[in-house]
């Protein structure tokens, strides 16, 4: 089990990075956010760790590229600020 989470969160990691170097992250206030994924915009509660994409509906109990894009960005912010 632990392996195959690992081999599912990496991979996702990745992808959020690449969506914030993008610029495809737009954080917006009381925790949601913006992640654009392609031509289509999820809509993401990075503090619930919810998002309207397929891979959280149908995969819940990992998080979502999408999550990790807005987590990551509002670590970020949170640093610059620091």
């Amino acid at each position: 089990m632990e392996m195959d989470l690992y081999n599912k969160t990496i991979p996702r990691l990745e992808k959020a990075f690449i969506l914030i170097e993008d610029g495809d992250v737009i954080l917006l206030e009381y925790g949601k956010a913006i992640v654009i994924d392609g031509n289509i915009e999820r809509r993401v509660n990075y503090t619930r760790e919810t998002c309207t994409c397929a891979e959280h509906t149908n995969n819940g109990e990992l998080k979502c590229t999408h999550v990790w894009a807005a987590q990551l960005k509002q670590r970020q912010v949170l640093e610059r600020i620091n």
